[in-house]
């Protein structure tokens, strides 16, 4: 059986290197691409795009871009469905991990549609990812309230900040400036704050009820 001092030997502890991932395959990309005014999955692109300004947008490391997507869709559905064992008790955080595995499927789809090849498609099966992650979150922070009310309502507040850059990504999609960082809002602090509730689930005693143990 699954404990919570198990946890950060599960895929969720090593979820915030994605983060560190997008920005070396970034920093490879053309200087016309930007962080705060590209989305992600341009990263992705096979061919290169003329944009604002006469530069082109190239992305080399394109290949290594979509395999994050898959390889960290996976990592994040498998860490839920292993959390499964040690959630906290309630319908809340049940229905945070099937939205952390919706997130992962989200992320496998995108990464198997790359934007310029299929770009409908793309469309279709990044949009539940702005939905399901920050939605997650708040989830997963309410039932952990109970128990560990500090924590868990710090965990909603990420959610909430998520779900600004989420509504500011949808906002800004077609828009010349802002869409990457209103992304990188909406995706960034997810990945990052599962690796913490792994690795504080290992460094704290199990709550009285089954769940996941951060501090209080």
């Amino acid at each position: 059986m699954i404990t919570p001092r198990s946890i950060p030997a599960t895929t969720w502890a090593l979820q915030a290197s994605y983060v560190v991932a997008e920005i070396v395959i970034g920093l490879r990309a053309s200087g016309g691409y930007s962080f705060v005014d590209h989305t992600i999955s341009e990263l992705g692109s096979t061919t290169c795009r003329a944009v604002d300004g006469g530069a082109v947008l190239c992305s080399p490391w394109h290949g290594a871009m979509n395999a994050v997507f898959v390889v960290f869709g996976v990592s994040l559905a498998l860490g839920a469905w292993q959390l499964r064992r040690v959630r906290p008790p309630g319908r809340a955080a049940t229905a945070s991990l099937v939205l952390w595995i919706l997130a992962g499927v989200s992320s496998v789809a995108v990464g198997l549609t790359p934007l310029d090849r299929h770009p409908d498609l793309h469309a279709a099966v990044a949009v539940w990812v702005f939905g399901a992650q920050p939605l997650a979150l708040v989830l997963l922070g309410l039932g952990l309230r109970a128990a560990y009310p500090r924590f868990g309502g710090t965990t909603v507040a990420v959610g909430a900040l998520s779900l600004v850059g989420s509504v500011g990504f949808l906002l800004l999609l077609h828009s010349d400036s802002g869409s990457g960082a209103f992304e990188r809002l909406a995706l960034w602090p997810g990945y990052v704050w599962v690796c913490v509730i792994a690795w504080c689930s290992r460094t704290r005693p199990s709550a009285p009820a089954s769940g996941v143990a951060p501090t209080r």
